[in-house]
Parts: C-alpha cells; structure tokens; sequence
C-alpha cells in the first residue's frame, strides 16, 4: 500500500442519548438496513442499535456500501420522533423521522441521505437476523458495472478461461483508481509495469491508467522542492517512472517528456546508497523492501526508450551506476523471492547481470518448484526476511507452516503470484516454453483459475483484502502470454472499453 488510507466503510460505537417524547418509549435495538441511490447506482446502508450497560442507546456499528473515503460519525442523535446522523464533519448526514407499525414498535426510519451536498431518498427498515445483511460488505473491487467480493481459497476451481481473468486485471485497476485514486503497487502499480507487455496480444493498456499516472506525476511535480528529498516515501514515484517507461517501451515504442520527467525525479530521491526510501515497508512482498523497489527503478531505467544512454558522464549517470551497484550487492533481501524480481529487471536492462548470474538465479528458482508444479512464495524467504519482519508471527502460527505440501488446499502450495512471476522470470531469461518444468508451471495455472477469473494467493500481511491476489493474476496472464496459452481475440474489447 502507497499513502493513502484502506476504508471501505464505516464501523463506530457512538454513545447517544435520546430525549424525552415518542423515542423514549420505542424499542430501537436491532439491525436497522436500507438503501440509497448515487450516480445511478445503488449503496446499502446498515445502523445497529442497541443499549450500552447503563441502559442508553448506542450505535453499535454504521456501515456504507462502497464508501471508500477515509470517513467517522461524528454524531447520532434522537430527539423525540427525529434522528440525525452526521458522518465526516457533515459531508455525509441522514436525516430521518421515526414511524411506528403499531403501539409504540418502530417499523422505520424515513428521512433522507445527503452526501457531498447531494440528497437522496433513504429508509432504513429493521431486519431480523435471517435477512440482514451482512456487514461489512466485503468486496475487494467494485464499478458500477462489476463487484468482486474478496478472495477466498474456497472459491471453486474453474477450467481455464483466460477473458474472465483478463476483464478481472483490467476493471480492478480501473476500479482501484476511480475510488482510492492513488498508485499503489498492488493493484494499478502491477497493472502498469505488466500489462504493457502484453500489447501485440490483448492490444493497448487501458489508455485511462496512463492518464492517471501522468496527472500523478504532474501533481509531484507541483509538491515544493524542500520536501523532494532521499527521505521522502519513493513508491509512487518510482511506480510512476516504470509505468510510464514500459508504456513507452511497449506501447508507443517511443520516449516520452512525461516518461524523461519522471525519471528525472525519481532519480532526484534516490539515496546515497542507490536505493529509494518506502516510509510503511510491513506490506510484503511489494511495498515492503527497498531492494524489491530497486528492482522495480530498474525496470524504468532499462523500458525506457534510448534514455539511458542519454544520461551518459551525467549526474543522473553516476545515479544510475549507482543503482546498478546497489543491485549487484544483494543487500537486505526477502530471501530468494527479490532475486526472481531481480532476474527479470536484469533481462530488460542489459548489463545489470552477467550470464552466470542469472543462470544461478534460473536454477534457484527451479529448486523452488512444487511437487504439484508451481511455485509458493512462502517457500522463498524465512518469516522473519519478509518487509521488516514484523508478519513472521503471523506466518509461523499458519496451520501449513510446519509442514509444507502441495495439496491444492494448502496455503503453503503453489499460488497465483508466485506461479506467475517463477514462468515469466524464466522465460525472460530464455527458458524455452516447451521445457517440461514450465509446462508443469503452466499446467498448474490452467488448472487453477477461480471462479471470478483470478488465482488465489493468501496475503503474507493479513486475511482480509488479499491484494495480493491481483498480481496473484497479471503475473499468470503474461505469463501464459509469453508460454503461447493466450489468443490475439482475448481482452481486446475489454481492454478498450
């Protein structure tokens, strides 16, 4: 995750007090649910109530349908027959009138939902507990026309249909940014240093993307230049630079000004020891180390059309040698699992390694194949290499730990990322696509695919989004792409739309 916040809805105990009148003598406890319209869609909307120890009523929990703004009640009242609930210092307010069935049972709450100054209808009805909604709503991407619901491992196991895993890659990021609209190297990230490689066989990237990642760096280049400096959190603009590079390299097969900007200034917060500084590096395996970054800022340096032999006896020059030292060195790694990345940034910059060292790396990745022909990225680093290693508690108390295995059930098995990223480092590095160990890999993924068209991998951090599970399947897609197992026809409609 980059800087900005993961909220999705909202959850608050408010203590309130309720006024003498009708409300005094209603009964209020319980799941209270309803629905409102905005821009033409529809967002449930959930208030439990209930009494607290001293026997006043509180609000228990709130929750919005796709809600992403980082957002908090600031009050619930109940005066009389009227409520009022205030949400994100008034941006967000319903105001309701309590109606009762009969006697003094309330059978709803009528009023009206008003967000960023536009109001709508909402009335929110009790619900016993075989028809209340489940809260939170769980989904880990949502558009107006699509909701993925977070991943699971029991989600079913499907035959091998690469346009649903195709419309999964390009409405996640599509949907990542629309609503958290910020680069992050779990969802639009992976989507602009893969998906350009995949343009002579799904056609161009989504053209919206790029857009973004412009007005990103334009709006970097606005920040003041006394706040540009080594310390300052890099991902994003690292991730901008190599986004924008690969487009280039890829897509219009031509250097950009947005793409020489970005590199500019992605080289101006490099640090003296040739890496770049990740402020939140507990989000393994992405966001995590300043090696794997690297890699990535290496992959920018070779895309980038023509651009770095243009940096020659330059200042930006000596950065970049600087930077290649930094990767030849193999400091702090997160096990094995950053030289795969590194054997892929060394194919597409030439000279970062000689043959024999990435002909080392091949073999260390093929000693990592599972017995059921993937690869588990559990399997390359120990817990405690992991970011900084404050996720190797959680890792070890797996129930799998203990004894790895390849049982299709096991979160210690072969994954989708790992799988994925395993094929496309070996093909880079020229493993033909016909050898049996890639085979087997490709078999896996084939064999594999859920339901919603993505490949499960269980997150290395903590059990809820499983953001991992979009590269968990950008990795797969290119490299079924590069082993021949994708049509010209797949995803192009997507794609463009």
């Amino acid at each position: 995750m980059t800087k900005s916040a993961l909220l999705f809805a909202l959850r608050v105990g408010v203590l309130f007090g309720l006024a003498v009148g009708v409300v005094r003598a209603q009964d209020l406890t319980g799941n209270w649910q309803g629905s409102f319209r905005e821009n033409g869609e529809t967002r449930r909307v959930v208030v439990e109530i209930a009494r607290d120890d001293a026997g006043a009523w509180k609000a228990a929990g709130c929750f919005v349908e796709f809600l992403h703004d980082p957002a908090k009640v600031e009050s619930f009242v109940a005066n009389g027959s009227g409520v009022e609930l205030k949400v994100n210092e008034g941006k967000g307010m319903f105001v309701g009138t309590i109606a009762a069935d009969s006697g003094s049972i309330p059978g709803a709450i009528s009023g009206t939902w008003t967000w960023d100054g536009k109001a709508e209808p909402l009335v929110l009805k009790r619900a016993g507990a075989e028809t209340a909604w489940a809260v939170p709503f769980l989904y880990q991407y949502h558009m107006k026309d699509v909701t993925y619901l977070r991943p699971t491992k029991d989600e079913a196991r499907i035959a091998f249909r690469p346009k649903l895993a195709v419309d999964y890659m390009e409405q996640g990021a599509l949907a990542w940014t629309g609503d958290w609209k910020c680069v992050a190297c779990h969802t639009n990230g992976s989507y602009m240093v893969v998906r350009p490689l995949m343009t002579e066989r799904l056609g161009p990237p989504q053209k919206a993307l790029r857009d973004f990642f412009v007005g990103t760096l334009n709006e970097e280049l606005a920040t003041d230049e006394k706040d540009m400096k080594p310390e300052y959190d890099s991902t994003q603009e690292v991730y901008v630079a190599a986004g924008l590079a690969i487009w280039d390299a890829n897509v219009t097969h031509k250097l950009s000004a947005e793409t020489a900007e970005a590199l500019g200034m992605m080289f101006r917060l490099q640090r003296a020891d040739g890496d770049w500084t990740i402020s939140d590096d507990n989000n393994p395996p992405l966001e995590s180390n300043r090696y794997q970054l690297a890699t990535v800022a290496a992959r920018a340096v070779g895309n980038a059309p023509a651009w770095e032999a243009a940096q020659r006896g330059t200042p930006v020059g000596a950065k970049i040698e600087l930077l290649k030292r930094y990767l030849q060195a193999e400091g702090k790694l997160q096990g094995d699992y950053d030289r795969v990345d590194l054997l892929w940034a060394a194919e597409e910059w030439p000279g970062l390694l000689d043959d024999a060292q990435k002909q080392d790396l091949v073999a260390m990745i093929l000693r990592h194949q599972q017995g059921d022909g993937g690869w588990s990225i559990r399997t390359f680093a120990r817990p405690e290499e992991w970011g900084k290693g404050n996720r190797a508690e959680k890792l070890r108390a797996e129930a799998e730990f203990a004894n790895p295995t390849s049982d299709l059930a096991s979160d210690l098995a072969s994954d989708g990322h790992m799988t994925g990223l395993a094929l496309i480092a070996l093909r880079k590095a020229g493993v033909a696509a016909g050898d049996a160990r890639v085979r087997r890999g490709v078999a896996w993924l084939k064999a594999n695919e859920r339901a919603s068209g993505r490949w499960y991998t269980r997150s290395l951090n903590r059990d809820g989004w499983q953001f991992i599970t979009y590269s968990g399947t950008v990795y797969p897609l290119l490299a079924l792409e590069m082993c021949g197992e994708l049509r010209p026809a797949v995803g192009r409609a997507v794609a463009q739309r």
